[in-house]
């Protein structure tokens, strides 16, 4: 299976979107990472071997914090648990060897998924959708690695980069509150904070995020369930 020049400039005009939220988070990464005492070289670093966003942000809090290995493995597992899904759609078979399978679960992400998943036209090829993710990879690598630079040689009381994630989701939770008619996520949210600081200070410690999304997971899913019940049968 060969890439001629035209499916290749496809691909890439496919991974703009991709570079539009990569490259911001990328430099923000790397400037958090520096800033907060970590040497520069492990921004590239993690983002080439952890490749997961969020988690990339939230390892820097935990290895300033202590957190034990536990901790950084139960958030991971719950953070990036909705990948399991993903995988039930994920074009896996049009992909011929083991490395590009392997690599296509290592690098599934958000972004890569929605585009294959929702791809207009011609669907995409199993290289094609190698590339996709070689080069999203290669978005975030490059724009953490550049945002550590540029953080070595900020002056050290700039500060603020720890807070461009929080910004994201920030934004992102507005939006759906802002769509939430009767208010039931924002309620649901609030249910799951309750739950998890109960769980934290009670129950099992370093265990508020956790408990907290579990709790939030199960309230929506009672929804659904509950939505998809209402919806009539078609004769």
């Amino acid at each position: 299976m060969t890439l001629d020049l035209s499916s290749l400039l496809r691909v890439f005009k496919l991974t703009l979107p991709v570079a539009t939220a990569y490259v911001p988070l990328g430099l923000a990464l790397g400037v958090f990472m520096v800033s907060s005492g970590i040497d520069w070289y492990w921004a590239p670093i993690s983002a080439l071997v952890i490749f997961a966003g969020s988690i990339e942000f939230l390892v820097v809090t935990f290895i300033i914090s202590g957190q034990p290995l536990i901790a950084v493995a139960w958030t991971a597992l719950i953070v990036n648990f909705r990948h399991i899904f993903y995988g039930l759609s994920f074009p896996l078979k049009s992909m011929k060897s083991r490395l590009q399978k392997a690599y296509g679960v290592f690098a599934l992400t958000d972004e890569t998924y929605a585009i294959v998943c929702a791809s207009k036209g011609r669907p995409l090829r199993g290289i094609d959708i190698s590339l996709l993710q070689v080069i999203s990879h290669a978005w975030w690598v490059g724009a953490s690695f550049l945002g550590a630079v540029l953080g070595s040689l900020l002056p050290a009381e700039v500060t603020g980069f720890e807070f461009a994630l929080t910004a994201m989701f920030i934004a992102l939770a507005a939006d759906a509150v802002s769509n939430d008619s009767d208010m039931s996520l924002l309620t649901y949210a609030a249910i799951s904070c309750v739950f998890g600081a109960l769980m934290e200070f009670y129950i099992l410690k370093s265990s508020f995020l956790g408990s907290g999304l579990i709790c939030y997971l199960l309230l929506i899913s009672k929804d659904y369930k509950q939505a998809k019940m209402e919806v009539p049968l078609h004769e």
